[in-house]
């Protein structure tokens, strides 16, 4: 690697980190500004625990998340096994489509979803939360779900059926299995998209209800709070996690190709 490429890659490491470098350790000082001289605290960790208005927020949103990923990964794998089964062009349309929906800002789609429920009389409201966000997050589970499904080996599905084994079993005792590191990934992927959705939880949820995104959103236009350095460190710490989990996931469904 030569010096230049070092140079830009530490350039690019400095622009994406920084910011949350800084953010970290204003969580830790006790300032109620953000501002030096730095005096090091917990006192923002502990407004945290006693903020009634944040848990309730972050326990909202960490329902919806959950709700939606397990919808959207239950569908994402049923809709993936129809289309890797499907070479016809709906099955092209439907990869368009999909796609279209990933391209298309979400504040589009939020005012679209919000004129559409209200058309047919839902409104706003915790199922048009659930639906609006499902529909966002439901392509990222087709996606890799089906790229997983793809890569699997056809002949020990065709030698399940050929010991009996009916489509349906042969779905839930082969396929699954196989496939179940992309079944979780994605499903954390769609917990993690969801759990970080502003824009379509703004649009669609009950006025005055308010998830962690919103809580935030809320505090920020009413004034800064050092409080919220340390629930970013707190919700950063949890996406790690997540991130690592995502890797580790990938990397045993790897392992699993190699041996077999």
């Amino acid at each position: 690697m030569t010096k230049a490429q070092k140079i830009v890659i530490a350039s690019v490491g400095l622009i994406l980190y920084a910011p949350l470098i800084v953010v970290i350790l204003m969580s830790f000082n006790s300032s109620p500004y953000g501002t030096f001289p730095f005096s090091f605290s917990f006192k923002w960790y502990s407004y945290l625990l006693k903020s009634e208005d944040l848990f309730i927020a972050s326990w909202r949103s960490i329902w919806l998340s959950f709700i939606v990923a397990l919808l959207a990964t239950t569908m994402g794998t049923m809709f993936a096994v129809w289309r890797v089964s499907v070479k016809s062009v709906i099955g092209v349309a439907s990869d368009g489509i999909l796609l279209a929906t990933i391209a298309i800002p979400w504040l589009i789609l939020g005012i679209a979803m919000l004129q559409i429920f209200n058309l047919i009389g839902i409104g706003r409201g915790n199922v048009s939360a659930v639906i609006g966000n499902v529909a966002v997050v439901l392509p990222y589970v087709v996606f890799v779900v089906m790229a997983r499904l793809r890569g699997l080996d056809e002949n020990l599905i065709e030698a399940g059926r050929s010991l009996g084994a009916t489509q349906l079993k042969s779905f839930y005792r082969i396929t699954v299995p196989l496939a179940m590191p992309s079944i979780l990934g994605s499903a954390l992927l769609a917990f993690v998209v969801c759990f970080n959705n502003f824009t379509i939880q703004y649009f669609l949820l009950p006025l005055g209800v308010r998830t962690l995104p919103l809580e935030i959103y809320s505090q920020v236009r009413t004034g800064y709070s050092p409080a919220i350095n340390a629930l970013a460190t707190v919700v950063l710490l949890g996406t790690v996690l997540i991130a690592l989990l995502l890797e580790r996931l990938g990397a045993g469904s790897k392992q699993f190709r190699d041996r077999r």
